[in-house]
């Protein structure tokens, strides 16, 4: 009935205020996923999870002119993929599940790029940021106080945002920081909550013992240190008191962490890293298309999306891989990886002059992390974070102050007269 509830919620949403539908849809993902354990993954819940907001995506962009002759790379890249799900599809469910969770999370870019048009989300995503950074411990509580869904250890659970999940804890983690820094009109008391908020989904990640997540929250943190380099004396002193939060607080989560700890020895061994799973992974990958020698397989992939098969193969289990480098090598081939290549190109890295100076110092943290997110993997279909990271990026890049936008289409005016004139 939750997640019914859900759909029913969402499409009402839609209806009464599309301003907030972009927002209600990341909330919309991240609660289905808190829930979704409790019940079978039939075709009803599929069709919440993917069908309707995927439609009411689809009408949004429609109604608000979302989708632009500049978008060729995005109807090719998803063109591609629908022909490889008809010609060599794994498990056809798995893949038509896999590449509808991609094009959902893609399609958020051109929405994040219509809202851009007219407002600045980053400043206005403040409140709900604040408002995640709440939720997720609170849901890890309850998880803990029910006993909802497992980890590594018995004594500590996230509930159903487990593994890769979590990826969205550093991104609000990191905004969390930003926002700190940037809102000069909040109070004393204000920062010093969300700073409590922040400290407390840092010390939920060190305890589910989560390398990715907290790689993502340094590495994001150094990119925005290394561009706000006036900002680095006020960064080293909330980074001190963070860690000496940590320390002091040791005693409150030293026996969960030491109980993760002790099911997951492996990650304190760096001379294990060669067994790595990713690492193998790759190996294995080069290993099947030297003994395969299929061109056409090396050139458009292997059973899209279905890798099942391979980890039984080289795993003995069925692992699937988890990079979303390899992923997309092994399941579209070189084409693919190049399609996917142009696509990100295009949307993240080309025209970032245009980037105003201040969204700039946020934009590149989390490209950084959306980068380190294709490495060990888990975007592809996964709606936690994915749709939230690209709704992120390109609100972020495409947002122009009024007085710009004016200007830019002042210009535009006057090339197109000139044109005319040359005509």
């Amino acid at each position: 009935m939750i997640l019914i509830a859900l759909g029913i919620l969402l499409i009402l949403l839609f209806l009464v205020n599309q301003k907030l539908f972009p927002i209600g849809l990341v909330l919309f993902f991240l609660l289905f996923d808190m829930f979704d354990g409790f019940y079978k993954d039939d075709q009803i819940f599929a069709a919440i999870r993917y069908i309707i907001p995927l439609s009411l995506m689809l009408v949004y962009l429609f109604a608000h002119g979302g989708l632009r002759k500049s978008d060729s790379i995005f109807l090719v890249l998803i063109t591609y993929l629908g022909l490889l799900m008809i010609y060599i599809p794994g498990d056809i469910i798995l893949s038509a599940k896999t590449t509808l969770a991609i094009l959902i999370a893609l399609l958020m870019i051109p929405i994040g790029r219509e809202i851009a048009e007219n407002r600045n989300f980053l400043q206005e995503f403040e409140k709900y940021n604040r408002y995640l950074l709440i939720l997720i411990p609170l849901y890890i509580i309850y998880a803990n106080i029910f006993n909802v869904g497992r980890s590594y250890a018995e004594s500590f659970t996230t509930g159903f945002l487990s593994t890769s999940r979590m990826y969205i804890a550093p991104i609000l983690i990191f905004l969390g920081v930003h926002y700190i820094f940037t809102n000069k009109n909040r109070g004393a008391m204000i920062k010093l909550f969300d700073i409590g908020l922040i400290l407390f989904n840092i010390a939920l990640l060190i305890v589910i013992t989560r390398r990715t997540s907290l790689v993502m929250t340094v590495g994001a943190l150094f990119v925005y240190m290394l561009l706000n380099r006036q900002l680095i004396f006020k960064m080293v002193i909330l980074v001190f008191c963070l860690v000496a939060a940590l320390i002091f607080s040791y005693p409150l989560y030293e026996a969960k962490l030491a109980a993760q700890l002790e099911k997951r020895e492996r990650i304190q061994d760096l001379e294990t890293y060669e067994e790595e799973g990713r690492y193998l992974e790759t190996l294995f990958i080069i290993d099947y298309h030297d003994k395969r020698e299929d061109p056409l397989e090396l050139m458009f992939g292997v059973k899209l999306w279905d890798t099942f098969s391979f980890g039984i193969k080289y795993f003995g289990r069925d692992r699937p891989i988890h990079s979303d480098i390899n992923m997309i090598f092994y399941s579209t081939g070189f084409f693919g990886l190049f399609l996917f290549t142009l696509f990100f190109v295009h949307y993240f890295l080309l025209g970032n002059g245009k980037i105003t100076p201040e969204n700039r110092k946020a934009y590149y943290p989390i490209l950084a992390m959306f980068v380190m997110v294709l490495i060990p993997g888990r975007f592809i279909g996964t709606f936690t974070y994915a749709p939230l990271l690209m709704l992120l990026l390109s609100a972020i890049k495409y947002y122009r102050p009024v007085e710009e936008t004016e200007t830019e289409k002042e210009e535009t005016v006057q090339e197109e007269k000139l044109l005319e004139m040359n005509a």
